[in-house]
């Protein structure tokens, strides 16, 4: 009699297809994870077998890594709250402007 059934199933056969590709999705990310996992117990089984000076070694190389990383995170960081500084004393500077104007 009226199109409002229709538009409900319509609605549900969209929303079942997002639900599948969410869930397909999330399946990927979750292969992907296991797949890092699995590369990293190798790593740490292989280094296991290294002699003690060569697993300082390469503890420092990961550490070194780790810190690079971190220091460009915190460069990216401090980049970002720079822009936001300028942006804020310019609007400071109009602001202030108005004030003087509005006296």
């Amino acid at each position: 009699c009226c199109p409002f059934p229709r538009l409900l199933e319509a609605q549900l056969q969209d929303q079942r297809r997002e639900h599948e590709e969410e869930v397909e999705a999330l399946k990927n990310e979750v292969d992907a994870m296991k797949e890092e996992v699995e590369k990293q117990q190798q790593a740490f089984l292989q280094t296991l077998q290294l002699s003690p000076e060569v697993q300082v070694e390469f503890g420092l190389q990961q550490e070194i890594t780790r810190l690079t990383n971190e220091n460009l995170d915190l460069k990216e960081l401090l980049e970002k709250l720079e822009k936001n500084e300028k942006k804020l004393k310019k609007q400071l500077k109009i602001y202030m402007k108005k004030v003087q104007d509005f006296e």
